[in-house]
């Protein structure tokens, strides 16, 4: 379930329960209201026929679970909870060499407004690497504020980092930069701001979002090494990059090729390869992202705000979120279910409770700390969906015993 269409989570508060009958009667008894219409039809009806107000107090009576006299069916309150998408990790591969110079220029002229800022205001937890020659270099490249912690007149002598941007000081070229991104991985930087190499500064629970910039001139031409460079880089830490099957990391490439129509698209993972650096432009192919033409530099701020869209519009949502704390009374966990609507469309499929991780199976999860944990074939399914629409039901007993 992804970013691209905000999935709808619905946490609905069951305050009679004709839903206390067998599971079977569970759908046609439980009136569910949706953020997005308010107030059910049930919902207005049990409140004018019982008394029951909407926002009404949640630590309810023994008797509470007893059918509504009057209707017979089960009021509802809704509680949107706190969602997250997965952190993303993006890190801005640098070719320095001389020929750079103007393609470095529009990166650091565009990356704080059209980049960086689209994500803040989206709010995933972003993280921006830069791995490239902050000094001593033929062209370094120097992040100003707000991004970093500099206004880069002049550049620092060492990286201004922060929490949210990191920079790894080392040169490369295009016939080592595949080599450099595998190399610096365990090596330590110069300044001691990353002793471990540029892996101190990822996030193992992260995505991660290359984007090389190179004129490509000297990289090799042969797919294979891209290829191989994408089974080195999963095999430095399958945790943080994935597998071949589930990879975690997609590659954007900059590199000097010839423009597409219009000439500010970029081409696609299925478009042929054409230009310079046919090993860097693999990795693009295989790991699904687009390259783009060096020579378009006034189209970067455009290329960015793309980039950007796309990582918000891809990341996933968590597959954890807390349990909501209503405005009054109390919500008893053991009697959360949620129901999964494939597309956000009808018929539900109903997730039932386990007691822990160790007790996961397909169509469960688990609540720990305060918190829902979806169980991982869930967590699979949901984040697959882009559309995907979730209701968080709890109130009615529903069979669950914590002790297993």
């Amino acid at each position: 379930m992804s970013i691209r269409r905000t999935p709808l989570f619905t946490c609905v508060c069951l305050l009679a329960s004709a839903c206390a009958a067998e599971p079977e009667g569970r759908d046609s008894d439980t009136a569910v209201a949706t953020l997005e219409s308010g107030m059910s039809e049930t919902e207005t009806s049990a409140e004018s026929s019982s008394g029951v107000e909407s926002g009404g107090k949640l630590d309810l009576p023994e008797d509470h679970d007893l059918p509504s006299a009057t209707t017979g069916e089960c009021a509802a309150e809704t509680i949107d909870p706190e969602l997250s998408s997965i952190p993303v990790d993006i890190l801005l591969v640098v070719d320095t060499s001389n020929s750079m110079g103007s393609a470095i220029m529009a990166v650091e002229a565009s990356i704080n407004v059209d980049f960086a800022q689209i994500l803040a205001d989206s709010g995933v937890d972003y993280r921006l690497i830069v791995l490239g020659a902050h000094s001593n270099s033929q062209v370094p490249i120097c992040i100003s504020s707000p991004l970093s912690n500099t206004d880069c007149n002049p550049p620092p002598p060492a990286p201004a980092i922060n929490a949210t941007y990191k920079h790894y000081d080392a040169e490369t070229g295009s016939g080592a930069f595949l080599a450099s991104i595998l190399g610096w991985y365990a090596t330590p930087d110069k300044h001691n701001l990353a002793p471990g190499g540029y892996q101190d500064f990822l996030r193992p629970e992260a995505r991660k979002v290359f984007l090389g910039m190179t004129d490509g001139t000297s990289a090799s031409g042969n797919t294979d090494d891209g290829t191989s460079f994408d089974a080195q880089l999963l095999g430095l830490m399958p945790s943080a990059f994935g597998t071949p099957g589930d990879r975690q990391y997609v590659f954007h490439l900059i590199v000097q090729m010839p423009a597409n129509t219009p000439a500010d698209q970029p081409w696609l993972f299925d478009d042929p390869i054409q230009g310079q650096g046919g090993s860097l432009q693999q990795v693009a192919i295989t790991t699904g992202g687009w390259r783009f033409p060096l020579s378009e530099t006034d189209s970067f701020n455009v290329l960015f705000q793309e980039i950007a869209e796309d990582v918000v519009a891809t990341t996933p949502v968590a597959c954890a979120f807390p349990i909501p704390v209503p405005d009054m009374g109390e919500i008893d966990p053991d009697t959360i279910e949620i129901d999964y609507y494939p597309g956000g469309q009808p018929p539900p499929i109903a997730f039932h409770q386990v007691v822990d991780l160790a007790a996961c199976e397909p169509e469960a999860f688990y609540i720990a700390n305060d918190t829902v944990q979806l169980c991982p074939e869930v967590c699979a399914l949901v984040q697959a969906d882009m559309a995907a629409q979730l209701d968080v039901r709890y109130g009615c007993d529903v069979g669950f015993d914590p002790a297993g």
